[in-house]
């Protein structure tokens, strides 16, 4: 497809005719003889390209140009053509919006000096619709807290995003019973040119914001709008910054990395201590067996169990040496029922010290993680709703899948967190009470950064606060135990 369109102001036949020649298999040309025809030309049509000679009977090219500058775009390409240049063809040249200048004979040089010249129209065209799209962001959130219902929200998402310079294509969508149905806006391809995104409105990712474009100033300021409409939900997700590169990374990543190893070592203890206890268990039983004459069955049983405890402490181990030489961590695939039971036994025991624990709903999949980064977020969590809970209240844990993600979430029956440290809870020594570290959130942020997840607080209605860790679904079976129904998202939360 021809990009631009270019006008070529020459008297010369032969010049005129091989500058067409040259240009039209890539561009949409047209050529006039004369700077009158020009001046009829300029002031009717728009042009990206206007290559005008210099010496010309009735009025030379820079004549021409200073004419196209008026009254064509302001960015539209000026090329003078000429072979000499006399004293005021060189000061026109040396003015501060002077136009590009090609000699005769020009050989390739003006395909060449178009092409750039182009290319540098669009990149301004492009930086400067970023500013202005980054600008018009000023007023957004006044925009947003006039919408009281989702579909409100959710119209004044599209039609932002789709105003952005570089979106081509921008819709919400509403997720119920594993099934999808369109909200605002049209079609969103997956497949196509430039980039795609698709980010969760609310806290469990049942109302999304689909888009694609290109550019990488666009995909911000869409990523951009999904964060502060979630915001408007009462969502405030975990954003942490990306690892730096080099030795060690930033001073903050190395602080997260050392806080995380504390906190594998916590839970290696005490991993260890089940696991001896465990494996005494099963030796014992090894030994009941053996001296009762043997049971095969029994004793394989057995042996499983002393070897799975085993394994379990080595995975710890390993994942605790990869992060204390920096090493990548490995993500690997993992049953949701199996980490919803570790969790528990890991942090049921202080839960119900304080106050009811139910676990009322867990979906069979599996996700794709570093099983023993992701139990800290479980029991992270797990802890801080039992410390905000009263003794008549309850912890519920759940999980569900929902849609490509599974969905981790602990409510509790506390105060919710304060508006004090609202907007900083994820970050390190942010607590809301004087005992804690204010490491916990920090560390769980770190962690579903590393596992490709996200964590998001939300306040529950008529009860505490609600943390959910969401992780990608393993390209897996998935039967959900107690069901996935995912309600469409209700009155937009209170601030």
């Amino acid at each position: 497809m021809k990009t631009a369109r270019i006008l070529i102001v020459d008297d010369d036949d032969h010049v005129r005719d091989a500058l067409v020649d040259e240009l039209s298999p890539t561009y949409t040309v047209e050529a006039v003889g004369s700077g009158s025809e020009a001046f009829d030309a300029l002031a009717t049509q728009q042009y990206d390209v206007v290559i005008s000679d210099l010496k010309m009977p009735d009025h030379d090219g820079i004549e021409v140009l200073e004419f196209a500058r008026e009254h064509q775009r302001p960015d539209a390409v000026r090329v003078l053509l000429t072979g000499y240049l006399d004293e005021r063809a060189q000061r026109a040249l040396m003015s501060p919006d002077a136009p590009y200048k090609v000699g005769k004979p020009w050989h390739d040089e003006i395909e060449v000096v178009v092409r750039r010249a182009l290319e540098q129209r669009d990149v301004a065209r492009r930086l400067t619709a970023s500013v202005n799209d980054a600008l018009s962001m000023s007023n957004f959130d006044d925009e947003l807290a006039k919408t009281e219902t989702p579909l409100e929200l959710s119209e004044a998402v599209v039609r932002r995003a789709l105003a952005v310079e570089g979106v081509t294509a921008a819709a919400t969508v509403v997720r119920t019973d594993d099934t999808e149905h369109p909200f605002t806006g049209g079609a969103v391809p997956r497949e196509g040119p430039g980039w795609f995104l698709d980010l969760p409105i609310d806290a469990e990712g049942d109302l999304r914001l689909r888009a694609r474009g290109v550019g990488d100033s666009a995909c911000q300021l869409v990523s951009y709008m999904a964060h502060r409409a979630q915001r408007r939900c009462g969502v405030l997700e975990a954003r942490v910054s990306a690892p730096s590169a080099g030795n060690g990374g930033s001073r903050m990543n190395r602080l997260m990395r050392q806080a995380t190893v504390g906190a594998l070592t916590s839970s290696l203890l005490h991993d260890l201590a089940s696991t001896m206890q465990t494996m005494t268990v099963a030796l014992n039983e090894i030994q009941m067996i053996a001296a009762d004459g043997g049971d095969a069955a029994g004793l394989q049983e057995a042996v499983d169990e002393a070897s799975m405890a085993g394994d379990e402490a080595v995975q710890l181990f390993v994942t605790m040496r990869k992060f204390i030489r920096g090493a990548e961590v490995s993500n690997k695939p993992v049953k949701t029922k199996k980490l919803v039971e570790r969790a528990v036994r890991l942090a049921g025991g202080y839960v119900r010290e304080k106050c009811k624990l139910d676990v009322s709903e867990v979906a069979d999949a599996t996700v794709m993680i570093a099983e023993p980064l992701f139990l800290q977020v479980l029991v992270n969590l797990l802890r801080n709703a039992a410390n905000a809970s009263p003794t008549t209240g309850t912890v519920d844990m759940k999980c569900r899948v929902v849609g490509n993600e599974v969905v981790f979430s602990v409510c509790d029956d506390g105060p919710g967190v304060s508006a004090e440290i609202g907007e900083i809870m994820f970050e390190p020594f942010a607590s809301g009470t004087p005992e804690g570290t204010g490491l916990g959130l920090a560390i769980s942020a770190h962690v579903m950064q590393l596992v490709h997840g996200r964590l998001s607080y939300r306040r529950e209605p008529e009860r505490g606060a609600c943390f959910t860790a969401v992780l990608p679904l393993a390209p897996s079976s998935v039967k959900a135990s107690s069901g996935t129904t995912a309600e469409i998202p209700g009155p937009l939360a209170e601030e």
